[in-house]
């Protein structure tokens, strides 16, 4: 489907009412797409949601960055960027096992192709792509 920008908002909504409500370890939000495909974007909108009031950008360079949320059975928020992993080991540095095994966390994820075979099964991907246009993206939702 093509979104816009303004529309992020309500999809950001639409896949955290979808998340489980219980679960043994963290939920996982995989956003996959090229640079500039809205993935930060959607994080921002996101965050938004769960009252986060400020500035998220993405962790391209620290790789990950957390906030403290009170949504449902979530008490943080994880966001991680593998832009940067040259292999899926690297990831370990992160020591993953500490926020994964956290039921109360929610791990949003960009670029986990980097990272193939560290992550759980991702509750939701979300895929995005360019258009044509300046104010949309296609995007894709797997559950």
């Amino acid at each position: 489907m093509k979104v816009k920008k303004e529309e992020l908002q309500n999809i950001a909504r639409d896949v955290l009412v979808s998340l489980p409500t219980e679960g043994e370890r963290a939920a996982v939000v995989a956003l996959q797409g090229d640079l500039g495909a809205g993935k930060t974007t959607f994080t921002q909108a996101l965050a938004g949601e769960l009252g986060i009031r400020e500035a998220i950008q993405s962790p391209t360079y620290v790789l990950m960055k957390d906030y403290p949320i009170s949504f449902g059975r979530f008490t943080k928020l994880v966001h991680i960027d593998a832009y940067r992993l040259d292999k899926p080991e690297e990831f370990a540095a992160l020591k993953p096992e500490l926020f994964l095994n956290n039921p109360e966390n929610l791990v949003v994820i960009e670029w986990p192709e980097r990272i193939v075979g560290q992550l759980p099964s991702p509750d939701v991907i979300l895929k995005f792509s360019h258009t044509d246009s300046d104010d949309e993206r296609h995007l894709s939702i797997e559950k």
